[in-house]
Parts: structure tokens; C-alpha cells; sequence
């Protein structure tokens, strides 16, 4: 994360409500998405076998900002091991796997 502009607790509580939906980045592929209705919520995004991808980290006020960069550096060294964080998180959660 060096010489990126990272995102302030302050920050974060200041985001309000607009029209459209936004984001406030963080660095290393974390964002904080604002949405019309004024929820926020946390978005780590990674590349998973050539692809895209984004987990939910949880909504803020609930996971802080220093909970989020925590969680997304989880989700990293999953992708890092080559692992879907996507995947290991419904594992986790006692969902039912899917092929």
C-alpha cells in the first residue's frame, strides 16, 4: 500500500448518500461501496484463474476499517495459496458445496 492514498475512519463516516452508487478505495483491491440507499459496504476485489472476482467483507459501522484491510489481507493470502476466497468463506460458513 505504499504510495497510495489510503482511506480514514473519518473518511469512511463521511460518505454520504447520492444519486449513484460509488466507491472510496483503500488500496491493495479494497473499497468501500456507497450505495443510493445508504448503506456501505466492504468490497475486496481479486483475480482468481484469470477472472475478476469480489467478496463482501461486511457493511461498515459493523466491520471498521481497520477490521476491513485485516479481512481483506486474509482474502489475499488465500488468492496467494490459490485459493477461491469466495469459495473458502461459503465452506466456512457451512453452506452446501457446489462444483
Amino acid at each position: 500500500m505504499a504510495g497510495e492514498k489510503l482511506l480514514s475512519e473519518t473518511a469512511c463516516k463521511a460518505a454520504k448518500p447520492t444519486n449513484n452508487m460509488y466507491y472510496l478505495n483503500d488500496g491493495a483491491d479494497l473499497r468501500l461501496r456507497c450505495r443510493p440507499n445508504g448503506s456501505r459496504t466492504w468490497i475486496y476485489r481479486y483475480r482468481f484463474n484469470g477472472h475478476e472476482k469480489s467478496i463482501g467483507l461486511g457493511s461498515y459501522l459493523q466491520v471498521s476499517l481497520r477490521i476491513a484491510r485485516i479481512k481483506a489481507a486474509e482474502s489475499n493470502a488465500l488468492v496467494i495459496e490459490g485459493k477461491n476466497p469466495s469459495l473458502e468463506k461459503k465452506l466456512k460458513s457451512g453452506l452446501p458445496r457446489v462444483y
